[in-house]
């Protein structure tokens, strides 16, 4: 969808440094194809009429194939803004993998595996 994107919050994390100074430094407007290209967006798409589409299938992809409590483990771990210290984050990912493991979700996961099949999480 060649929507111009006017505003962006990047992060070097997520973009690098390059793209990061570009938007941040520049002000400039560019299309949703290098925004995908430059890593400020995860997809593109040819019109407005398959965003929506193209949302759900992702949407989708998460909520049958990702474990609820990882992906909401995962979530907290991405949008805390403590994170840039090194330890700080292995120690929160090594908690979030204990509370992943200890969980049903992990049963469930584990036997969807063992019988090939979709997980399907309470």
């Amino acid at each position: 969808y060649q929507r111009r994107v006017r505003e962006a919050v990047v992060s070097t994390q997520s973009t690098g440094n390059q793209v990061c100074n570009d938007v941040l430094l520049t002000g400039r407007v560019f299309s949703g194809q290098e925004a995908e290209k430059m890593g400020v967006a995860l997809k593109s798409v040819p019109s407005r009429s398959m965003v929506l589409e193209e949302s759900l299938k992702l949407a989708e992809q998460i909520v049958t194939t990702t474990s609820p409590n990882a992906t909401m483990e995962t979530v907290k771990l991405l949008r805390a803004p403590y994170l840039d210290i090194m330890d700080a984050r292995l120690q929160l990912e090594a908690e979030a993998q204990a509370r992943c493991f200890a969980s049903n979700d992990f049963k469930i996961a584990l036997a969807s595996v063992k019988n090939k099949t979709l997980p399907v999480f309470d």
